[in-house]
């Protein structure tokens, strides 16, 4: 991780050198690479979210635009969740944004990787509201092979593919929601935060495990204690209890 966040300018690869020399290749590498496990694991658990929003009386057209407004699962099931319980804006506003937290730190080493290309560089923001852990990871693999300039079109590819099957997800979920008990579509929520805690182990990221699972297990009692703020809170008390703990375990090492 740290030494693709250095490698900002990236290898200089010539046109003869790359089979993907022009944008259009490079969009099409994208679509097929995310066109695997990562639309696949989106799509699955997309369902769930459709299947949510059907349940709360909810339109079709909320659950895609919510979809790919946050873009961020945790997010939209806390947006959910806090207009059953009528919660205030504030809290919803403060609930959604810090389920959404964790793409703070992935936007900060996602951004360097577009210096060295004009293009890039002026449509980053762009480039991270398309951003999930699956477009984040996709695009990490590969940019060792990648220069600045072709990165945009390759993450511009793999983040399409995945919004499209984010989409359709959620529309399969709202329509087989009369079909289908509803605890079995909506359980195929939490295949993404299973699929991004084997991303993480894969990784090697100790304190995002040790707050996975300081968030598991702080989760429920929260939402007993106060369902309105059980979310920031809870995120706040793992988040943390992730960070020290690491910081202590490297101090012991």
């Amino acid at each position: 991780m740290r030494q693709h966040v250095d490698d900002k300018e990236g290898p200089a690869i010539s046109a003869s050198e790359n089979p993907y020399a022009d944008n259009w290749a490079l969009f099409r590498r994208g679509l097929l690479d995310g066109f695997s496990l990562p639309a696949f694991m989106v799509a699955a658990s997309m369902i769930g979210y459709g299947a949510l929003v059907h349940s709360a009386g909810l339109s079709l057209a909320f659950g895609v635009v919510s979809t790919l407004g946050i873009w961020g699962l945790p997010g939209q099931v806390a947006l959910i969740e806090y207009m059953l319980l009528g919660a205030p804006l504030v809290s919803m506003l403060i609930g959604v944004s810090l389920a959404n937290m964790r793409f703070l730190p992935m936007s900060m080493s996602l951004a360097p990787l577009f210096r060295g290309s004009k293009s890039g560089w002026r449509l980053r923001y762009l480039w991270v509201q398309f951003m999930s852990v699956n477009t984040w990871v996709g695009l990490l693999r590969r940019v060792p092979e990648l220069s600045p300039d072709q990165r945009g079109p390759f993450y511009a590819g793999f983040s399409t593919i995945c919004m499209i099957a984010g989409a359709g997800g959620v529309s399969a979920g709202y329509l087989m929601a009369e079909a289908m008990p509803f605890y079995v579509t909506v359980t195929l929520v939490f295949l993404n935060p299973i699929y991004f805690a084997f991303v993480f182990a894969a990784m090697r990221a100790r304190a995002g495990l040790l707050a996975f699972a300081a968030g598991a297990v702080a989760g429920p009692p929260m939402y007993m204690l106060t369902p309105e703020w059980s979310l920031p809170l809870a995120g706040i008390l793992a988040g943390s209890v992730g960070y020290f703990a690491d910081r202590f375990l490297k101090g012991r090492a």
